[in-house]
C-alpha cells in the first residue's frame, strides 16, 4: 500500500474506535441493566457517562498532540482503549464498570486529532488543508462506524453476551497499535507552553455549535430506537441494532454525493442539504408504529448525517490555523459529544413508550439546524475557498 494511502487508513483505523464505542453500547443497555439490578435510566449513564468524559478529552488530548507531538498522543490512546476494553469486560460490579467506561472515552478521544495533525502535516491539499476527497473517507468512517455500532453490538451480545462489546476493542486496538507505530510518522509537536488550551475564532465555535446540534439529533435516535425497540417493541438486541443499520449504508454512499455538491455549489449547499434529510428523518419518526417503518426514518437521518460530516468537518480546516490542527480537531470532536451528552440522559424518557415525543424533540432541533445552515461562515475572512458559497 503507498504511503500516501497508509497514513489515512492507519488515521481512520484508530479514529474509529470514539464513534464505534459510543454507539456500539446502546444494544448493550439493556442486558447489563438486568445482570447489574440497575434501572433503565441509571444504565443510560454507561452511554452519557462516556459522552460528557468525550466532551472534555478531545481539546485537551488535541492540544497535547499540538505540543509533543500527534504520533505519542495517537499510540498512546490507543493503548489505554485495549487496556480498559479488557478490564471492562471483566467487570464484577457496575460502579466498575462505569469507571473503565469513562477511562476507555478518555483513550479513544485521542486519536482523531492526533491522526489528522499527522494528516494535515503530511498530506496539505493545494490549499494547505486535507484533501476533500481525504476528508470525505475519514468522515465516512467515523459516520458509519457510529451507525454500525449498535449492529455490531447486537451481533456480539446475542453471541457472546454483553461483555464482547468492550473485549473487541482488545484485538482493533493491538492491530492499530502495530499499525500506527509503523507506518505513521513522526510530526514535531510545537512545544509552546503559553497555550495550554485552544483558541477558537468565533467561526470554529459556530461550525462546533452546528456539530453539536445535529448530533443531538443524531443520538436521539440512535440510542433511542435500539433502547425503545427492545424495551417496548419487544424485538431481539440484534434486531435493534439492525434498525439503525441504514445510517451506516447509507452514510457511506452519501459520502461520494456530498464531496460533488460541494465542488458544484459549495459547503452551504451540503450543509442545506444535510438539514432537509436530517428534517424529513425527524418527520418520519411520527409514522413509527410498526417497527418496519423505522428503517425509513434512520436512512434519512443517516444521509443528512454523512452530509454534515463532511461539510462541518471540512469547515474545522476553512477556519483553524495549521499548528492548530489538533486542538481544534480535538475542539470539534467534543462538540459532538455535546449533542450526544445532551441527548442520552433523556432518551429513557423520550423513547420509553413510543417514539413519537422524541420525533418532535428531533424536529424541533432540526429547524434550528436548518436556519443555522444558512449563517454559518463557509469561508475565512480574507480568502475565497474553493469550496465556499
Amino acid at each position: 500500500m503507498p504511503i500516501l494511502q497508509r497514513i489515512p487508513a492507519t488515521v481512520a483505523l484508530g479514529a474509529l474506535f470514539n464513534p464505534l464505542n459510543s454507539s456500539m453500547i446502546a444494544v448493550a443497555l439493556v442486558p447489563i441493566a438486568t445482570e447489574f439490578d440497575v434501572g433503565i435510566v441509571a444504565v443510560t449513564w454507561l452511554a452519557a457517562g462516556f459522552y460528557l468524559t468525550a466532551v472534555l478529552a478531545p481539546p485537551v488530548m488535541g492540544t497535547l498532540a499540538d505540543r509533543i507531538g500527534p504520533k505519542a498522543v495517537f499510540i498512546g490512546g490507543l493503548a489505554l482503549v485495549g487496556v480498559t476494553g479488557a478490564l471492562a469486560a471483566m467487570a464484577p460490579g457496575f460502579g466498575w464498570l462505569v469507571a473503565m467506561r469513562l477511562l476507555q472515552a478518555f483513550g479513544t478521544c485521542a486519536t482523531f486529532p492526533a491522526g489528522m495533525a499527522i494528516v494535515r502535516t503530511v498530506i496539505p491539499g493545494p490549499d494547505g488543508r486535507p484533501p476533500p476527497r481525504l476528508i470525505a473517507v475519514i468522515s465516512m468512517v467515523l459516520t458509519s462506524s457510529a451507525a454500525a455500532g449498535p449492529v455490531l453490538g447486537g451481533l456480539l451480545v446475542t453471541i457472546w453476551g454483553w461483555r464482547a462489546v468492550f473485549l473487541v476493542n482488545v484485538p482493533l486496538a493491538l492491530l492499530a497499535i502495530v499499525l500506527g507505530w509503523k507506518w505513521l510518522p513522526r510530526v514535531a509537536g510545537d512545544g509552546r507552553r503559553e497555550r495550554r488550551l485552544p483558541r477558537p475564532n468565533a467561526a470554529l465555535l459556530g461550525t462546533c455549535g452546528q456539530n453539536a446540534l445535529v448530533n443531538v439529533i443524531f443520538y436521539l435516535a440512535f440510542i433511542g430506537v435500539p433502547l425503545w425497540a427492545q424495551h417496548t417493541a419487544g424485538v431481539s438486541a440484534g434486531v435493534a441494532g439492525l434498525l439503525v443499520l441504514p445510517m451506516a449504508a447509507l452514510g457511506v454512499l452519501a459520502m461520494p454525493a456530498a464531496v460533488a455538491l460541494a465542488a458544484r455549489a459549495g459547503l452551504r449547499a451540503v450543509l442545506v442539504a444535510a438539514a432537509v434529510l436530517m428534517a424529513g428523518g425527524s418527520a418520519a419518526m411520527f409514522l413509527v408504529g410498526p417497527v418496519g417503518i423505522v428503517p425509513v426514518a434512520t436512512a434519512l437521518l443517516g444521509l443528512g448525517a454523512a452530509f454534515n460530516q463532511f461539510g462541518l468537518n471540512t469547515l474545522v480546516y476553512v477556519h483553524a490555523e495549521r499548528r492548530d490542527t489538533g486542538s481544534a480537531v480535538g475542539l470539534f470532536q467534543a462538540s459532538r459529544f455535546v449533542g450526544a451528552g445532551l441527548a442520552a440522559p433523556v432518551t429513557g424518557l423520550l423513547f420509553g413508550a413510543g417514539v413519537t415525543d422524541g420525533g418532535w424533540a428531533m424536529a424541533a432541533i432540526t429547524v434550528v439546524v436548518l436556519a443555522a445552515s444558512l449563517v454559518l461562515p463557509v469561508k475565512t475572512s480574507d480568502e475565497e475557498s474553493p469550496m465556499s458559497d
